[in-house]
């Protein structure tokens, strides 16, 4: 039992295996392989994007690496803001975004996985860059899943020249077999290697992205050389005798998965899995917890009452890897839908947080200054009751995430799915007054959804997720990956 790699892309886990069979550990696997999602997942993964990961240590000790985005420390008037919507159709549900200049949050991305490697890494920067850079010169292979997320967003990615001349191809966008090259990202690279974090947080990129900024958008210098990636404890929770930990406040995706967790222990599952009465069950208990003001402070102070001592419980991708040495990784990240406005020079393309919906609960332009958005991704990991790892899992999805990830667990420790078919297993998802539904469930009789609105989907989708997994054997590593989001595995 050496290692385990589950991941949304042949590149991005074929990178990280390269590294642990040279001798590196997860967390070094974890760095190389998110420079290459840069290239081959460019949708979910950006140097202008941001991201969590939750570590376990070899010793057992745990820490949430929190390098998301971070709002401005001024606003301006809306009417100075480049902040244009896009509608995003997934066959069966639609959602709106906002781009442009004005959609951009400090992007946290580059600071985390220095400050990562400062901390956990064992080679040298300069060493793991190398297989990101082949991928960036040489092309990674667009896949099924990638093929339909550049569909989704091609509005956006032909917002700008360096867009349309990474992503298209003759006037269309590329599709599944054509290869993403980002020449100007190697080059990139192989200067940040050399010189460090603070090229781009505090010299020339900063200053280029600040240029562009002062019209149309909000960042300054100042946000950039202010930026801090901050090591958290992650927020620990119990579920049928497993311990859960996951993504902190201010995040809500956690205690989101925290409050998911509890309503359904309280159920009892006897009834065959997927039946009617399981779907019924199910949606009882999301809709118990939509009741929930998704707000950092209502989160907080709902968490403090389940979570007490007297009760017993106590456009992301995902990957995570687990090393040789005991050490785990965990990583969601996102560029969100992306803001169509790319760095000049670097192929690396800003992120569009300020223009996402699920993290605005009062509306656009509702947010903080200065402080750290809040985010629905949850990397998690559980343990048994003395410690011992059991499950490194995730997914990217937007305001899906946290109830995807609780199907998962509960498809595992309910029912006692095998791990490969509980993550490819029907999934549902309450929000907007619909329920949805995958095929797979018995939906005969859903009496008692009140002014809820069904909605059944004729295949399985990305909507839902792409929750890929390692569970961690006595003896061996099984992994999972998610077929809504090409996931693939890898381990020895």
């Amino acid at each position: 039992m050496k290692y385990a790699i589950a991941a949304g892309h042949n590149a991005t886990a074929d990178t990280a295996e390269a590294i642990l069979l040279a001798g590196g550990n997860a967390v070094d696997a974890a760095i190389a392989a998110y420079l290459t999602a840069f290239v081959a997942e460019p949708c979910m993964a950006s140097g202008g994007g941001g991201a969590f990961a939750n570590i376990r240590s070899a010793d057992g000790k745990m820490w949430l690496v929190d390098f998301f985005c971070q709002t401005p420390k001024v606003k301006k008037p809306v009417a100075a803001l480049e902040f244009e919507p896009i509608e995003v159709d997934f066959g069966t549900a639609k959602e709106v975004f906002y781009t442009g200049k004005g959609s951009v949050g400090v992007p946290g991305s580059f600071a985390g996985l220095f400050a990562m490697h400062e901390r956990f890494g064992t080679i040298p920067m300069k060493e793991l860059v190398q297989l990101p850079i082949q991928y960036a010169k040489e092309g990674a292979l667009i896949d099924d899943f990638q093929s339909e997320d550049l569909e989704l967003l091609k509005a956006i990615l032909a917002v700008e020249e360096t867009g349309r001349r990474l992503f298209y191809k003759n006037e269309k966008v590329r599709t599944k077999g054509d290869y993403i090259r980002m020449p100007d990202f190697a080059n990139f690279l192989e200067t940040i290697a050399l010189e460090g974090v603070d090229l781009f947080y505090k010299g020339e990129i900063a200053q280029v992205i600040t240029k562009s900024q002062e019209q149309g958008g909000y960042l300054t210098m100042a946000d950039f050389e202010d930026y801090e990636v901050e090591f958290r404890r992650p927020l620990s929770f119990s579920y049928r005798g497993k311990k859960i930990f996951t993504n902190p406040l201010p995040s809500i995706g956690g205690s989101l998965l925290a409050h998911y967790l509890t309503e359904l222990e309280s159920f009892k599952f006897s009834e065959r899995a997927f039946s009617n009465e399981h779907l019924k069950k199910l949606f009882t208990a999301f809709q118990n917890c939509e009741s929930i003001n998704r707000r950092p402070a209502a989160l907080a102070k709902s968490l403090e009452q389940i979570l007490s001592p007297n009760k017993k419980h106590g456009s992301t991708t995902h990957f995570n890897i687990v090393d040789q040495f005991g050490n785990a990784v965990s990583l969601t990240a996102t560029v969100g839908e992306g803001s169509g406005i790319f760095i000049p020079g670097t192929d690396i393309q800003l992120n569009n947080m300020l223009g996402e919906g699920a993290l605005m609960p009062d509306g656009f332009h509702s947010w903080d200054t200065d402080v750290r958005l809040s985010s629905m991704m949850a990397p998690t990991l559980m343990t048994d009751m003395e410690g011992q790892l059991e499950l490194v899992t995730g997914t990217g999805g937007a305001g899906r995430i946290p109830a995807a990830i609780t199907q998962v667990i509960h498809y595992l420790l309910d029912y006692e799915i095998p791990l490969e078919k509980a993550v490819n297993a029907p999934r549902v998802y309450l929000g907007e007054q619909t329920f949805n539904v995958e095929p797979g469930f018995e939906a005969e009789d859903l009496s008692g959804l009140d002014e809820v609105q069904l909605k059944n989907w004729n295949d399985q989708s990305l909507f839902f997720g792409g929750v890929h997994s390692i569970e961690v054997k006595a003896d061996h590593f099984n992994a999972s990956g998610d077929l809504r989001r090409d996931g693939v595995v890898r381990r020895n």
